[in-house]
């Protein structure tokens, strides 16, 4: 019997190239899809981060904007800011509208003198957002239970509840006036903290403490920076004092 000569077959060259073929194919669709998984997973983080410092810079703002007084303000920003440690801003507001502050009339007391409701835990008047950065967290602290007020000593953030579920790697807080007449730099139309401590008294002391010029402190920027899966994300809000008083 004749062997037909016809017949076709692959050889070991091309078995090599479709099989290097297949192989660049391959690797060309899991690196398509590894990286959609990536963008994927960046896009979820980035949109957590967002929410969750949405929600809290909202809640920050809103408690500010109602505040009666900034009553104690560490490590403010300006030239002797350390972001290294711990950051806090103090204020009191009149939330529930009776005059006082956690069931205590003002001083010295108006005429007529206010009815004051009893102090609420459910929704405290003497609030502390206080930044402690060796646990990358923000906390909100209620004075009326805190063991102590913190302080320019203060090395951690006592008492206080997480604002946020973490990764907090940032948090300043700026101090402005309109006393726009003790403005150093006119161009800028920001009179700061420390402008007004370059002030004269009774406005300023010149010691370069954040204390004095408190009274005079109508507007905070609030600045918060979050990092989440190596992506860092900066966010800021300007509120102003509404019911500021003296």
């Amino acid at each position: 019997m004749r062997r037909r000569t016809d017949e076709s077959g692959y050889t070991l060259v091309e078995l090599l190239v479709a099989m290097l073929v297949m192989g660049v194919v391959i690797t060309i669709a899991m690196t398509v899809v590894t990286s959609s998984q990536e963008t994927v997973t960046t896009s979820k983080q980035l949109q957590d981060i967002n929410e969750e410092a949405r929600q809290a810079v909202n809640r920050m703002a809103r408690d500010v904007r109602q505040a009666t007084r900034v009553v104690t303000a560490v490590n403010p920003y300006g030239a002797a800011y350390d972001p290294t440690k711990l950051t806090a801003l103090q204020f009191e507001a009149d939330f529930d509208g009776d005059g006082c502050i956690a069931g205590n009339a003002p001083s010295p007391t108006p005429v007529p003198a206010p009815s004051c409701k009893p102090y609420d835990p459910g929704n405290p008047e003497d609030i502390t957002y206080c930044f402690q950065p060796g646990v990358r967290q923000l906390y909100v602290i209620d004075n009326d239970q805190a063991a102590a007020l913190v302080s320019a000593s203060s090395t951690d953030c006592l008492g206080g509840q997480p604002l946020l579920a973490g990764n907090v790697i940032g948090f300043s807080v700026q101090y402005r006036s309109n006393q726009y007449r003790y403005d150093l730099n006119p161009t800028d139309g920001i009179t700061t903290w420390t402008e007004l401590d370059a002030a004269v008294p009774p406005i300023g002391n010149g010691n370069g403490v954040l204390d004095d010029e408190l009274a005079e402190i109508d507007s905070v920027v609030i600045s918060v920076r979050m990092e989440l899966g190596g992506r860092t994300q900066d966010y800021r809000t300007q509120v102003d004092l509404r019911n500021r008083s003296k």
